[in-house]
């Protein structure tokens, strides 16, 4: 049976570009403005924004101004492909792309787009990198596991699999842009790091842009 993309590839539900964006204005700017909450162990694990009114305030009048922002993400720095070169990727050996149709991954290759507004924004930029991609099964295994044991609910094994096999094909096909450098020329020297982590996290090599 043909595998389709998954929702969590796509992010949807999970990332609001419009609010992001809105968020990140607001405090460059030093605005009061809330900040979205997320709770991983909702819908067996799959996770969903808390309710607006459980957002934690920042800039309020007379609160001190947030100084510095750090923004965390799977899929952070990405940014999008020629679409040439997503077909050429898909062909080659990997772990997850051939099992996704080529409409899917060009279509969430064009989405990124929309990010690169973002990611254009960020003053430095610090890139966790496992020396094999296949670690990220085994530490999302572990963190669910966790999670399972702290809150009583969350994904199963397999659901974990099958979730991790959903977004795998980011790092597959712009995961080597990131370790190239994400910053704009002339913005990003000496503001970037890459730390490769072994299957234990530690931390194996830093390499400095």
């Amino acid at each position: 049976m043909e595998r389709k993309l998954t929702i969590w590839f796509l992010g949807i539900g999970t990332h609001d570009i419009p609010l992001a964006t809105s968020l990140f204005s607001s405090l460059a700017k030093g605005e009061e403005v809330a900040i979205p909450q997320y709770d991983k162990s909702a819908f067996s694990g799959a996770g969903d924004r808390v309710l607006a009114a459980e957002w934690k305030i920042v800039n309020a009048a007379g609160a001190p101004k947030i100084q510095v922002v750090i923004f965390e993400g799977w899929c952070v720095g990405f940014r999008s492909l020629p679409l040439e070169k997503v077909v050429e990727r898909q062909k080659e050996p990997s772990v997850t792309l051939h099992r996704h149709r080529l409409q899917d991954l060009q279509f969430v290759n064009e989405k990124l787009r929309e990010y690169e507004g973002i990611t254009d924004t960020f003053d430095a930029f610090i890139h966790i990198d496992a020396e094999d991609t296949g670690f990220v099964y085994e530490w999302r295994l572990e963190q669910e596991r966790a999670l399972r044991r702290e809150k009583g609910r969350g994904m199963s094994d397999e659901m974990v699999r099958r979730f991790v096999d959903g977004y795998m094909p980011g790092y597959e096909l712009w995961g080597e842009g990131v370790r190239g450098g994400v910053l704009k020329e002339g913005k990003g020297e000496g503001k970037q790091l890459r730390l490769v982590v072994g299957r234990d996290r530690r931390v194996r090599e830093v390499v400095r842009f």
